[in-house]
């Protein structure tokens, strides 16, 4: 399920990128996936015969992780206003790292020092792969990125308890309720609803909800069978994959260098995997 979400979101950055060229903006874009993946996720529960209802602590965790969710995006998002993509990157991948140390605190997993070098040698090969640059350093980008990545945390630790207590469709429905309820107040107080005005727009446009749903909604099915840690760790191959895509779909190129450090990522994970 995580190889699945990786692959998933992965190709999301391509689908946005077809999307803006069509017409579409920023805030249509997230606001329209998150509600696609409310949808969604009620309607695989009322297939599979699954209840809406929560206790009350799962209840609380899954809407306070929506808003940290919508803050996740918006942190993302706006970082790339000031600071190079692959910077932004980088930063927001650091929050592997500490849903590890998080996840060891608080006494949720037991996180072992081949576990924490698997994880430092990706950050490192992570690195490499989306080609860190220092150029327009910009404090603001910097600290938007990094609030991305302290959010995610919260989103990965907090669910991974919701779900010890709850259904895990249970809780991606009502996380990503309060996500888009969230991500709505700026879109329709100061923001404009903006829809693609072409066919390609289009096609990058249901891409995006499609490929994000599905990615959501595989990978926080998989935290309660893998733990927070191991799925965040995978999660890695996810700005690999995205790499791929660009190459195959938008004829970007991949030096030798950032070859390199897919192959140090590829490795942490197998190692980190390893029955040692």
């Amino acid at each position: 399920m995580v190889a699945l979400s990786t692959v998933a979101i992965a190709i999301v950055p391509t689908f946005t990128k077809l999307a803006f060229d069509g017409g579409s903006n920023t805030l249509t874009v997230i606001m329209a996936r998150s509600i696609l993946t409310v949808l969604l996720t009620w309607l695989v529960m009322v297939v599979l015969g699954q209840s809406l209802r929560l206790g009350r602590t799962p209840l609380l965790i899954s809407l306070a992780t929506g808003v940290f969710y919508a803050v996740m995006l918006y942190g993302f998002l706006g970082a790339v206003a000031f600071i190079p993509v692959n910077t932004v990157i980088l930063i927001y991948f650091t929050h592997p790292l500490l849903v590890g140390l998080v996840a060891a605190w608080l006494g949720h997993e037991v996180i072992s020092k081949k576990m924490v070098l698997a994880l430092i040698a990706a950050f490192a090969g992570l690195g490499l792969a989306v080609g860190l640059s220092f150029a327009n350093f910009n404090l603001a980008g910097i600290a938007l990125a990094a609030l991305s990545s302290v959010t995610c945390v919260f989103v990965v630790v907090g669910n991974g308890r919701a779900m010890k207590q709850a259904g895990s469709l249970a809780v991606i429905f009502y996380m990503m309720l309060s996500a888009s309820i969230t991500l709505a107040l700026p879109l329709l107080s100061f923001g404009t609803i903006a829809l693609p005005e072409t066919l390609t727009g289009w096609v990058g446009f249901g891409g995006v909800a499609v490929g994000y749903t599905v990615g959501t909604l595989a990978f926080f099915c998989a935290v309660p069978i893998l733990g927070a840690v191991r799925s965040t760790m995978i999660s890695n191959v996810e700005p690999l994959l995205g790499i791929i895509f660009a190459l195959v779909i938008l004829g970007e190129r991949v030096s030798s260098l950032q070859g390199v450090g897919i192959a140090l990522v590829l490795a942490s994970i197998v190692v980190m995997e390893l029955k040692l």
